[in-house]
């Protein structure tokens, strides 16, 4: 740190002189003289005001810039955007292997859209799937409609009808899993499938939370009733304990303890009957 101060004062002292002997050089009625005077004062100045200002600037803008590429890096964020189509859910549900967990209200476009992925991802690995929807009994269920204008008991029917896709993803899921147990009689050559548990939460989930193993997307809420491809979204990778993904793994964790689970095997002997 000192030999750097004692450049950049030995730097600043050149300078000085530069600048002096450009004005005498200035003030010289020789032509040339005069032309070269202006030139070491306009070298001397620049010197001085790069050194003293805009270095030291460029120096805190670096500075600046590693400290947030830090703060970045603590918080396991890899990726800000506010265009719901950019996200590759398909990449990521594809190549899952291990948990997918999903919260939201219902969301019946997104599962339409998503719901093949997921499906073979789950019908072909060992991966777990956890859904979480908002239950059909839940007070926020009225205020839902009035907010975004649907008639009463409308939103039931679109949650239920989500609800039925994944009862299905199950009974599919099972079936195989029944079938490879009879080795014999299995059709399957791939004998690996997950799990599929489905749950009902009360309360209403502020943003949409999406897990595939070691990435969490957290899209944010959308207060007005307009629909739009337009929300801010997140995307974070587990990078230890102190990044935000295990703080939204603790409260994925934390909404399917306080949510009801549904006896997805109870109802699917229900439906045989």
């Amino acid at each position: 740190m000192r030999d750097d101060n004692k450049f950049s004062l030995r730097h600043i002292i050149v300078a000085l002189v530069c600048a002096i002997i450009g004005i005498l050089g200035i003030c010289s009625e020789i032509s040339w003289v005069s032309n070269v005077g202006s030139v070491l004062l306009i070298s001397g100045i620049y010197t001085i005001v790069d050194n003293m200002y805009l270095k030291k600037s460029l120096i805190e803008l670096i500075i600046q810039k590693v400290r947030l590429d830090k703060e970045i890096d603590d918080t396991g964020l890899i990726k800000v955007d506010s265009t719901l189509t950019n996200i590759e859910y398909k990449e990521y549900f594809e190549n899952a292997k291990s948990d997918i967990d999903i919260i939201h209200n219902y969301a019946r476009t997104w599962t339409t859209n998503n719901f093949d992925f997921i499906k073979n991802t789950v019908m072909s690995k060992e991966c777990r799937l956890r859904v979480v929807l908002l239950n059909p009994e839940s007070p926020f269920v009225s205020a839902l409609e009035a907010h975004y204008g649907y008639a009463e008991g409308h939103l039931v029917e679109l949650i239920n009808e989500v609800t039925d896709r994944w009862k299905a993803l199950y009974c599919d899921v099972e079936e195989k899993r029944e079938a490879c147990l009879k080795k014999k009689s299995s059709t399957y050559k791939n004998k690996q499938c997950g799990s599929v548990e489905l749950y009902y939460f009360n309360g209403q989930p502020t943003n949409s939370i999406y897990r595939i193993d070691n990435k969490i997307i957290v899209v944010n809420a959308k207060n007005s009733k307009e629909k739009s491809v337009y929300l801010p979204y997140t995307i974070f990778q587990d990078n230890g304990e102190k990044g935000l993904y295990h703080v939204y793994l603790k409260e994925i964790e934390t909404i399917i303890k306080e949510a009801k689970k549904v006896d997805l095997a109870k109802e699917n002997n229900n439906a045989d009957n």
